[in-house]
């Protein structure tokens, strides 16, 4: 992750209260399960303020348990083609999503994100990671599994900071 990317998530959490990190993407198609991977491996470390959603491929029907649980922030996890290095992150708010080639989910992000704005009065914003590959297939590319494992440890640090 970039310094820049991890300095505007870190700002970006700064008077967060209750945080969803909604993670998306489908495990059958190779770099696509960053999103699933990451929620499994945050699950059991995150600190109780946080709740870790895997979404798979239908982020849409966790809208109603996100509205639940009154979030003051949304952080989205997905890959998107945004013609970076393979691993490579982004950190997007909500207004700022726009034009990215996404994966395998049909609401745009964008719509998404402007729907949990809307609904859970939260700030929503999106840590969008470069894939290498999504053809069918069962593994992350290397890039992805070494980016699985830098961004989980940022994230914890990050959210235990708070």
């Amino acid at each position: 992750m970039t310094v820049v990317a991890e300095t505007q998530l870190q700002r970006w959490l700064s008077q967060a209260k209750r945080i969803v990190i909604l993670c998306i993407g489908s495990e059958i198609r190779t770099d696509d399960a960053f999103g699933p991977v990451l929620a499994r491996r945050l699950k059991v470390t995150v600190p109780d303020h946080v709740t870790v959603i895997d979404a798979g491929t239908v982020p849409e029907n966790y809208t109603g348990t996100m509205t639940r649980i009154n979030p003051t922030h949304v952080l989205i996890v997905d890959v998107a083609d945004m013609g970076l290095i393979p691993g490579e992150f982004h950190f997007l708010e909500a207004r700022n999503i726009t034009g990215l080639t996404i994966s395998s989910h049909a609401p745009s992000l964008r719509v998404i994100a402007k729907y949990l704005t809307a609904t859970t009065g939260a700030k929503v914003a999106l840590l969008a990671v470069q894939p290498k590959s999504l053809e069918f297939g069962e593994a992350l590319t290397d890039e992805l599994r070494s980016a699985i494992e830098s961004t989980a440890r940022m994230l914890i640090r990050l959210l235990k900071s708070r």
